[in-house]
């Protein structure tokens, strides 16, 4: 069970999900051996950027270490007010919220943060494979398999196939919010890889964010 969120554009806390793609066809002509890092450097080529900006140094002394503190990680200290529209005027009904000010938060959020979904996107249309009910440390979970075809008309050599699970508290008697993880598609009771493992024990001695989810009601 799904709760809409206030702004569609914030799709991201709607459903937790480990999403993985398949994509299966045949080389493009005349490169039978093209690699992910091939694609890579043309779309760079074809870009024009030389190079990337580096990420975060994990080196606390490094120069572009990451920054924990908040109050130097926001240089925009004055908010747009949620209820006053761009003009000045304030929200005063439903009807102002629905139809002007959520339109203009919705147009904000596509232009500066999520960018805009281009047109003709092909359909996926989902379907629930699995369901079963399952453990996320001591709290009982509602887990279900699905899997999402996306529409491949436009060019039948490549098929997607999107893998996804979601989980939900199993005590949930109506829409509850969650959060989107990426990452490999397995239900909870799914033995954990080694290589995931050691990524946990280097988050340190918190709860794993799925566990913390569950116990605060979301999925």
């Amino acid at each position: 069970m799904f709760k809409r969120p206030i702004f569609h554009c914030c799709a991201l806390a709607i459903i937790l999900v480990f999403v993985s793609v398949k994509a299966s066809g045949q080389p493009a002509a005349g490169n039978p051996n093209r690699t992910a890092a091939d694609d890579h450097r043309e779309m760079m080529q074809q870009l024009g950027i030389k190079t990337l900006r580096p990420g975060p140094s994990g080196d606390e002394k490094a120069p572009n270490h990451p920054n924990y503190d908040e109050s130097a990680a926001n240089p925009f200290q004055d908010y747009p007010e949620v209820l006053k529209l761009n003009d000045g005027r304030v929200v005063k009904s439903a009807e102002m919220w629905w139809k002007q000010r959520r339109p203009e938060i919705v147009e904000d959020f596509e232009r500066e943060v999520f960018g805009r979904v281009p047109p003709g996107v092909p359909k996926v249309t989902w379907k629930v494979t699995n369901t079963s009910r399952e453990m996320v440390g001591p709290y009982p979970v509602l887990a279900k398999e699905l899997t999402g075809r996306v529409d491949n008309s436009s060019f039948p050599a490549i098929s997607v196939e999107i893998q996804m699970v979601v989980v939900t508290p199993a005590w949930a008697t109506k829409p509850v919010p969650a959060m989107i993880m990426f990452g490999r598609a397995a239900l909870p009771s799914a033995p954990v890889p080694a290589a995931y493992a050691r990524f946990a024990a280097m988050a340190g001695t918190d709860p794993p964010a799925t566990l913390q989810l569950i116990a605060a009601g979301w999925g």
